[in-house]
């Protein structure tokens, strides 16, 4: 089965956005304004303690700096309707991540067995959509780690 991704076209459409400087979107657009509001139902409020419920202390100094890493270039691309669209697809492929392949197995997983999750079904699959070669717009590593702790932040993702 050929896997399809959205993010090559918008990539390219982002690029053009860019170059043209064609930046008009006002606010966001509906699948991102989503994950901008945070969810009001959860027991654990903040990255800090969703990372000390899941022992993972640990990682607070460098999710609260990739986190704020990931803020910034969302509000620096936040006025191109192609960047908010990548976004939000990243952003919701975390979220769905975490809601059904981690959260409902948190129990029997251990923290390797997690963090090998996020890797194969997060990270690499966001960097292969990337690809290389577009001159505005790049996602790291970093970037992929930030929207995770965002997300947490948020109250969308935990690990407990």
């Amino acid at each position: 089965m050929t896997e399809y991704s959205q993010v090559p076209g918008l990539l390219n459409r982002l690029d053009k956005e860019i170059s043209d400087g064609d930046s008009c979107v006002e606010g966001f657009i509906d699948d991102l304004q989503m994950f901008q509001d945070r969810r009001s139902s959860s027991k654990l409020v903040g990255l800090e303690a969703k990372l000390a419920d899941s022992e993972r202390q640990d990682q607070l100094e460098s999710a609260l700096m990739k986190k704020e890493h990931f803020a910034k270039l969302l509000a620096k691309m936040q006025h191109y309707p192609s960047a908010q669209k990548i976004f939000a697809l990243f952003l919701a492929r975390i979220n769905d991540v975490f809601e059904n392949h981690i959260i409902p197995h948190v129990s029997s997983l251990d923290r390797q067995e997690v963090d090998q999750i996020i890797e194969e079904r997060i990270i690499q699959p966001t960097l292969k959509d990337m690809g290389t070669g577009f001159e505005h717009f790049t996602i790291n590593h970093a970037h992929i780690r930030g929207m995770i702790y965002w997300l947490a932040d948020r109250c969308y993702v935990r690990w407990s």
